[in-house]
């Protein structure tokens, strides 16, 4: 946001049911959803629908990789989640990330969770 402004960042529990659920490409189930908000300049519909795009980036040149994105929506489509982002020019951006929760173990249960490995870990 060059000229100023305002980033919100909000978390709320979410429960997609059948219907939600397919529409969104994700599997029915409890979700933390998580939004990034900004009251910056916003995007066109052009730049809005190639911004998980590899090494797409409106900076100048030798300013930016444009990877920044890309990586985010490769590890929220691996850990199961979906990504949206809403934009128009001079009303801001919001990305929104769904992530389904982890079941809480009981005696006897099985926990599930997210394993992140850092640069030059093994996968």
């Amino acid at each position: 946001m060059p000229q100023g402004g305002t980033l919100t960042i909000g978390a709320r529990s979410l429960s997609l049911r059948e219907r939600d659920a397919s529409r969104r490409q994700l599997g029915e189930g409890d979700y933390v959803r998580l939004t990034v908000a900004d009251t910056g300049t916003g995007m066109d519909e052009a730049t809005r629908q190639r911004v998980f795009d590899p090494f797409f980036t409106t900076k100048p040149v030798g300013t930016g990789t444009g990877l920044g994105l890309s990586v985010v929506y490769g590890i929220v489509r691996n850990g199961g989640g979906d990504i949206l982002v809403e934009s128009a020019p001079g009303r801001g951006t919001s990305f929104i990330i769904d992530l389904p929760t982890a079941p809480t173990g009981g005696p006897g249960q099985t926990t599930h969770g997210m394993l992140v490995h850092g640069e030059g870990a093994g996968r």
